[in-house]
């Protein structure tokens, strides 16, 4: 039956190829760290992790009314993490982002492409072990983004422009999932809702015929399917791919003291 269920997860993992939700599972699952003892009440663990949106869904308004045609984003971020009896958790991310985003206004019809420069992110959140019975448990998390990158340039119809525009992008995301354990691996799947606000500002004339324009998501609901693998001891690795609200790949790993 385990067999089965590792086999149903993987299936779906190479087939479907953010926020990033996480295992709920995280917590818990690094029992023994490096130097601080396995028994004490406060652990911290520091990581890395790399987030890949291949399209968030967005929609554009006050200042454009139009679908985004997509909306690439990579982050690539530190991670540092303080644990409490293996039951909550506090982190925050700090590291860069960049994003790539097209669509056609309704104020032209205009093809318009825009790429930014690579500039500091970084994230704030929580998660909290809910309940557990045996090796299967649920967990909460909940998280706010923040980046403000430039805008390098601003192509209409093929032709680039550069451009002294910024984009403000801000997320918060609360998200509900399931685990089980299968030896060194733990797989989860989870649902979440988020709410993006990606404000585009300081357009010329020349790239748009607004100074600016706002983009929110779509859709509010998407849903989450990772694994962690990991024999319980100092280190763990993540993998984890977002759905239905945005199509993203999420890698990452830590070291517990």
């Amino acid at each position: 039956m385990q067999a089965r269920f590792l086999g149903i997860f993987l299936l779906i993992h190479s087939a479907i190829f953010a926020l990033y939700m996480g295992n709920p599972a995280e917590p818990e699952i690094i029992d023994a760290g490096l130097f601080i003892p396995q028994d004490a009440s406060f652990s911290v663990k520091v990581g890395y992790q790399g987030d890949r949106v291949f399209d968030r869904l967005l929609h554009a308004y006050a200042g454009s009314h139009a679908r985004v045609d997509r909306f690439e984003m990579l982050t690539d971020q530190g991670v540092i993490t303080l644990n409490y009896l293996d039951r909550f958790e506090l982190y925050g991310t700090v590291g860069s982002m960049r994003s790539c985003f097209w669509f056609r206004p309704h104020v032209d019809k205009k093809r318009r492409e825009f790429e930014t420069n690579n500039r500091a992110t970084g994230s704030i959140g929580a998660r909290l072990l809910l309940a557990q019975w045996g090796n299967t448990g649920i967990g909460l998390d909940g998280k706010i983004q923040y980046g403000k990158p430039g805008i390098r340039w601003v192509a209409v119809n093929g032709v680039s422009h550069t451009s002294s525009a910024h984009l403000t992008y801000r997320e918060w995301q609360g998200s509900l999932g399931v685990y089980h354990t299968i030896d060194l691996f733990t797989p989860y799947l989870g649902v979440k809702y988020s709410n993006v606000h990606a404000d585009v500002q300081g357009l010329s004339k020349s790239a748009y015929p607004h100074k600016h324009f706002k983009m929110s998501n779509r859709c509010r609901f998407g849903m989450a399917v990772g694994c962690s693998v990991s024999q319980g001891k100092k280190v763990d690795l993540n993998l984890e791919v977002q759905l239905i609200d945005e199509q993203a790949l999420t890698w990452g790993g830590n070291i517990k003291f």
